[in-house]
């Protein structure tokens, strides 16, 4: 009976984890500190940001340019998420970046010109794809990566148990690549949601596979089988909502973007992004991120292993004299 109730509570638990953390992070989508180009001088800059600051306070950053080339560059190089020019009545998103951010920003723009009797232009110049209009793919195709990589990890170790741990990162590799592959061609050729980018894709996506089944494995080899939900916990119902999923980590709670930041999943979809949608800029942050975790993995794997606990001896049975 113990273990009946115990179960029953170890399931109403994981239930709470999932709605917490989920429910926690996207109840209430509010933009911190999102960052737009301004195509004015400072003093005009400092103005426009204490006019946005007074309806919706720490929202937005807003940054000078000199020229509207200059300032779209910076989109291009997601340097920032947005480009106002004032002079103009212009304002130019990248919905490829988000869609929810792209919506946000415009809703606050328009909605501040319109206070002051102005119309506003909006530009989108990463749109998203049309077999993508929802702009949610991304964040599901990261998905489909990582359970690969979580799977060929817990499989490979029931498979071949004494395996060594090059071989075992040899089979993880080409698992991964194999994976990668089949998901980017999905993805790319078959339904257009993430196109044009097909060996960038490919190459990024087996990354990911392997660094997250580098890491399952080393703790499948240092802690046992309960290094799998340890890792199932911090990738999915922590990281998926911690990255910001579809709405991005920027209308997430800030504590929670910044757990974001270090776990795969968030990394993995800004990768993904960068590299289909804005030809792979700003890569080297969420690269060296999984890099970071693939070498923990590395680490975990040339480890002693957990050993196993030498059998109970079988009773004597009394031999007759």
């Amino acid at each position: 009976m113990r273990r009946i109730i115990g179960l029953v509570v170890g399931v109403a638990l994981l239930g709470m984890v999932f709605a917490g953390s989920f429910l926690g992070a996207f109840h209430a989508p509010e933009p911190h500190g999102v960052p737009v180009a301004v195509v004015a001088p400072a003093g005009q800059v400092r103005q426009l940001q204490s006019g946005i600051d007074g309806r919706r306070p720490g929202a937005f950053t807003l940054s000078p340019y000199g020229s509207a080339e200059a300032a779209r560059a910076a989109l291009l190089e997601r340097e920032v998420d947005a480009v106002l020019v004032p002079g103009e009545g212009r304002l130019v998103v990248a919905s490829a970046g988000g869609r929810t951010g792209a919506t946000v920003i415009t809703a606050a723009f328009q909605g501040a010109a319109q206070a002051q009797g102005r119309t506003l232009e909006v530009e989108d110049a990463v749109p998203l794809p049309p077999g993508d209009a929802g702009g949610i793919a991304g964040m599901f195709y990261v998905l489909s990566v990582l359970l690969p990589g979580i799977a060929l990890a817990v499989l490979l170790a029931r498979v071949a148990p004494g395996l060594g741990a090059a071989a075992r990162t040899g089979v993880l590799a080409a698992g991964s690549l194999v994976a990668g592959t089949a998901v980017a061609w999905l993805a790319d050729v078959v339904f257009g949601a993430l196109p044009g980018s097909f060996v960038p894709l490919v190459a990024v996506s087996s990354g990911i596979a392997l660094a997250v089944g580098l890491v399952v494995a080393g703790l499948v080899k240092v802690i046992g089988p309960p290094g799998v939900g340890v890792a199932a916990l911090l990738f999915v119902p922590i990281g998926l909502p911690a990255s910001g999923g579809p709405l991005g980590a920027r209308y997430i709670p800030e504590w929670y973007a910044a757990v974001g930041r270090v776990l795969p999943v968030g990394p993995a979809a800004e990768a993904v992004r960068n590299t289909v949608f804005f030809g792979g800029a700003a890569l080297w942050t969420p690269v060296g991120v999984l890099a970071l975790w693939a070498l923990l993995g590395l680490v975990l794997l040339a480890l002693p292993g957990r050993r196993a606990r030498p059998a109970p001896a079988a009773p004597r049975t009394p031999v007759a004299v």
